[in-house]
C-alpha cells in the first residue's frame, strides 16, 4: 500500500511539472510583458555524481526528466584536491591525476550501464579537479545547462558544520535552476 502511495505522488509531481510548463509554454506564444512567466526549456541538464547511494539517486531523477523534455545529460564527477607539500614535483601528481581520471570515467560509465540508460541521453561525462562547488558551477555556466539535479547527504548538526554543504554552495552559486534530490526522496516515476 505504501509502495501505491509513493508511486502516485511521484507521478502527481511529474504531471504537475508537465503541466506548469505547458502553460508557461502556452503564454509564450501569446503577447508577452514583463510580468508574463517564461517558459524553462531544458535541453541539457548537469548531474553531479560522487558514486554515493544519493547521487546515484539524483540520476534516477535526471534520466525521466531528460526523456520528458527531450534533454541530454552531462554527468559530472569532481576529485576534490589533495593536499600536498610545496615541494612535491608536479609531474608524478600529474600521472596520478591521470589515473584518478580514467578510473573515474569508468566508474561514470558503469553508472550508465548499471542504471540502464540510454547513450543517446548521455551527451557527456566529465572528470574535473577542484572544490566540488565551484567545479559544478563553472561547468554549468561553460556548459551552458538549463538545469543542475543534485543529491544532497542530508547532513546535519556537526557533520554539516564541518563538512559544509556543496548542494547548498551550489544552489547559491549556480547559473541556473537546481533541482534538489533528498537521500530519503520519493522514488520518481514519470507520468503516463
Amino acid at each position: 500500500m505504501k509502495t501505491n502511495t509513493t508511486a502516485s505522488r511521484s507521478k502527481t509531481a511529474a504531471s504537475a511539472v508537465a503541466r506548469g510548463l505547458t502553460t508557461m509554454a502556452r503564454s509564450e506564444s501569446s503577447t508577452r510583458t514583463k510580468s508574463d512567466p517564461v517558459l524553462l526549456r531544458i535541453k541539457s541538464i548537469l548531474v553531479p555524481i560522487d558514486f554515493s547511494t544519493s547521487s546515484k539517486k539524483a540520476l534516477q531523477y535526471a534520466v525521466p526528466f531528460a526523456r520528458q523534455f527531450g534533454a541530454k545529460l552531462t554527468l559530472l564527477h569532481v576529485v576534490e584536491p589533495v593536499a600536498t607539500p610545496d615541494f612535491a614535483n608536479s609531474f608524478p601528481l600529474m600521472m596520478e591525476n591521470d589515473k584518478v581520471k580514467a578510473a573515474s570515467r569508468g566508474q561514470l560509465e558503469h553508472i550508465i550501464k548499471e542504471q540502464a540508460i540510454a547513450p543517446k541521453l548521455v551527451e557527456k561525462t566529465l572528470v574535473r579537479f577542484g572544490r566540488s562547488f565551484h567545479e559544478i558551477a563553472d561547468a554549468a555556466r561553460t556548459l551552458k545547462v538549463d538545469l543542475i539535479i543534485i543529491s544532497t547527504h542530508g547532513y546535519t548538526g556537526l557533520k554539516h558544520a564541518l563538512l559544509g554543504s556543496t548542494t547548498e554552495r551550489v544552489v547559491r552559486y549556480a547559473p541556473c535552476p537546481v533541482l534538489v534530490v533528498r537521500e530519503r526522496e520519493h522514488e520518481f516515476v514519470q507520468a503516463d
